[in-house]
């Protein structure tokens, strides 16, 4: 059996910020305002909002990675799963290294 070497993708992986953004954010009519206060209310308050909306807007404007403490925050608001997030950041993460090496 030969083994044929996997195609690397030639489009860039979407950041999960802008995922976030365009298929639940603007979907559900949420602002950043808005999911910002959910956000700390999943923390359970621990949190203060204004740290939330800066690391949210650093995530949806592709300035911040997808931390896994953001990703379990992000899957209790919207019911998903922190996993999901996180594979969608280190795909991102793998096709710049290898971007970087070639």
């Amino acid at each position: 059996m030969e083994n044929y070497p996997k195609k690397r993708p030639t489009r860039k992986p979407s950041h999960p910020g802008e995922i976030l953004k365009n298929v639940w954010l603007d979907e559900l009519g949420y602002s950043q305002a808005h999911f910002a206060e959910l956000l700390v209310e999943a923390s359970g308050e621990a949190l203060k909002k204004s740290t939330m909306q800066t690391k949210l807007n650093e995530v949806i404007s592709g300035k911040r990675s997808m931390s896994a403490e953001f990703a379990v925050l992000i899957s209790k608001v919207l019911k998903t799963s922190p996993k999901m997030w996180m594979n969608i950041q280190v795909q991102l993460d793998i096709w710049e290294a290898e971007e970087k090496a070639a």
